[in-house]
């Protein structure tokens, strides 16, 4: 993520930033649109005033991303995940961790965790500030009406909404917001090649806000022998744009270590990290060193570079017709701000891009 000045952002994300202090309110957009730039500002803006805020996600790269890229914004604001903060609310209150799930451990149990607050007529002046506010379960905002919150969501519908995670009607719902969402519509991050790739993937109907102005390269498919002629090609890459952030998207975390090693052998050890959540040692990223992040699909949510590589196209033999697949596959464009290449092996393109155009997509040997 590229943090630019209060003074450059556009109309819509100021309206944003100026939203009263008080209240619930929902901000939505599409990948790119500056959801987490302005979720920063906001945060920062309530903090000014002398409130507390907690400006919280679900995922953990998510949050050490935040909270590394805008120190100066987050001195004063709690930068912490969904999970953590529910445990430190929860152990602060009653003393002990909250009630879980019985089914799933990583789960809370949401009708005691209610019933308690009521009975105890539990309240906070908290204000939360929610970025990718899709990723979290209806009744977490069901809580944050019970404990009449302040709380600022921002939510990007356009993504696989699974269980355990909420539309953005929902989200309204469970908040008895009195205002309308707002919408980001211009796209920020993405060049207009890559916007025209990733809409080929958008589910609903047409969107109304316009591409992006910035011209890139066509988004391309390599058809490669081997991974290691593959890594031999993203290492000369690297070595001819030392400037730029790379990410490596892979499938699983098997994929992950194959690519680190390999990278490694490569003598690109010291420029290279890997996020992966149950690894002690790979369980933190360094957004300001080595500029090539290696990450997982599970991962990439909230994440930019300005180059993307996909090593394992071939992965990817979902149904191309059905929704989550194609959301999917539109999340993982919009993480290249500039250039992306996909790389696959097999003698067939995979389907989920085979029957775009060559203007959309480049097709040469890797």
């Amino acid at each position: 993520m590229k943090v630019p000045s209060l003074l450059g952002l556009d109309g819509e994300q100021q309206a944003v930033i100026g939203l009263p202090f008080h209240g619930r309110y929902i901000i939505t957009g599409p990948a790119g649109a500056g959801k987490s730039v302005s979720a920063l500002y906001r945060a920062w803006s309530l903090a000014t005033t002398g409130r507390r805020v907690a400006l919280l996600t679900r995922f953990n790269l998510l949050h050490q991303y935040l909270a590394q890229v805008a120190p100066s914004l987050t001195e004063s604001v709690h930068v912490t995940t969904y999970n953590k903060w529910m445990n430190g609310f929860w152990r602060n209150r009653f003393h002990r961790d909250p009630p879980q799930g019985v089914e799933d451990a990583w789960a809370y149990h949401w009708s005691s965790i209610q019933r308690d607050c009521i009975r105890h007529r539990v309240r906070s002046t908290t204000h939360l500030v929610i970025d990718e506010g899709q990723n979290l379960p209806v009744e977490f905002y069901q809580f944050c009406h019970i404990l009449d919150l302040d709380v600022t969501v921002f939510a990007d519908e356009n993504q696989p909404i699974k269980s355990g995670q909420s539309t953005v009607s929902e989200i309204a719902k469970a908040l008895v917001s009195p205002a309308d969402p707002l919408t980001l519509r211009e796209n920020h991050r993405n060049s207009r090649q890559i916007a025209e790739l990733a809409a080929k993937f958008h589910e609903g109907p047409p969107r109304d806000a316009p591409l992006p102005h910035r011209d890139g390269r066509t988004a391309t498919v390599l058809h490669i022998s081997d991974t290691d002629s593959f890594l031999q090609n993203v290492a000369r890459y690297f070595n001819a744009n030392r400037e730029q952030t790379i990410g490596i998207i892979c499938r699983t975390t098997h994929v992950q270590r194959e690519i680190h090693q390999k990278l490694a052998g490569l003598q690109l050890d010291k420029h290279i990290q890997t996020y992966i959540s149950s690894d002690r040692n790979r369980g933190a990223m360094d957004f300001s060193r080595r500029p090539i992040r290696i990450v997982t699909t599970a991962s990439m949510k909230g994440l930019e570079f300005d180059t993307v590589f996909v090593p394992d196209l071939d992965a990817y033999a979902e149904d191309p017709t059905s929704a989550e697949a194609r959301l999917a596959f539109l999340v993982l464009c919009t993480r290249a701000r500039e250039e992306i290449y996909f790389a696959h092996r097999g003698p067939r393109e995979p389907a989920i891009l085979s029957g775009l155009p060559e203007f959309l997509l480049a097709r040469r040997p890797g």
